[in-house]
C-alpha cells in the first residue's frame, strides 16, 4: 500500500494511531445513517483491530486508507477497497467522512484518487460502489466520477443502488509517496506528471 497525495489531501494507509478516528466514525449515528446502524464502542474497536490485521496479511483482500486534509493536517475520514470474491480484477469501494468534512467535495477527490490508483497500479478492471437509494449525496458524486447504474436489488424506497466504473475520467493523484526506510521514517515523493 502506498500513500497518495492530491491537491488537498494526503491519503495514507490505516495505522494503529487511527483508532480514535475509526471508532468516532463507526459509532456516529449521523455518519452511519446511510450505511448501517452505528456500532457500539466495543464492536467498533473489534472491527478496527480486524481491519488492521487484514492490512498485515499476505494477499489481503481489503485495504483501508485515512484521509488527511493538507491545510489543517487533520484526519477527516477513511476509505477502502475490498476485492470481490472470485474476481481478482473487481473491487468495491467505500468512504466515510467526519461531519466537518461534508460539503467540501472531498469524496470526489479522495475516491477519484483511489479509483485512479486502483486502475493504474493494482491492475483492476472494474470498481463497484453500493449505496442506499436515499443517499443522494453519494449518488451525485459517484456519477461525477463516471460510475454507471447496475442492477438494483429491491423495488422499495431504501433499495441499494449498484454502480460500476471501468475507467477514470480525470487524474486526481499529484504524488505517490513511497516509504523507503521504515526505521528512519523516510519518505520519497514520486511525481505523477
Amino acid at each position: 500500500m502506498q500513500t497518495l497525495a492530491t491537491e488537498r489531501l494526503i491519503i495514507r494507509p490505516l495505522t494503529k494511531q487511527d483508532k480514535a478516528l475509526y471508532i468516532t466514525l463507526y459509532t456516529d449515528a449521523k455518519v452511519m445513517r446511510n450505511i448501517c446502524p452505528p456500532l457500539n464502542k466495543h464492536a467498533a474497536e473489534q472491527l478496527f483491530e480486524s481491519s488492521l490485521k487484514q492490512l498485515d496479511r499476505f494477499n489481503n483482500k481489503r485495504l483501508s486508507w485515512v484521509l488527511i486534509e493538507k491545510a489543517s493536517q487533520q484526519a477527516i475520514g477513511i476509505q477502502g477497497i475490498t476485492w470481490d470474491q472470485g474476481d481478482s480484477e473487481t473491487i468495491s469501494i467505500g468512504i466515510m467522512l467526519t461531519r466537518s468534512a461534508n460539503g467540501k467535495l472531498i469524496p470526489e477527490e479522495a475516491m477519484g484518487a483511489l479509483i485512479e490508483y486502483s486502475f493504474k497500479h493494482l491492475k483492476i478492471n472494474k470498481i463497484n460502489a453500493e449505496y442506499q437509494k436515499i443517499n443522494l449525496a453519494t449518488a451525485r458524486f459517484v456519477k461525477k466520477l463516471g460510475f454507471i447504474a447496475g442492477a438494483v436489488r429491491e423495488e422499495d424506497e431504501n433499495q441499494d443502488c449498484h454502480m460500476q466504473v471501468q475507467h477514470i475520467k480525470q487524474n486526481y493523484i499529484t504524488e505517490i509517496i513511497t516509504e523507503i526506510a521504515k526505521e528512519e521514517k523516510s519518505l520519497v515523493a514520486v511525481s505523477v506528471d
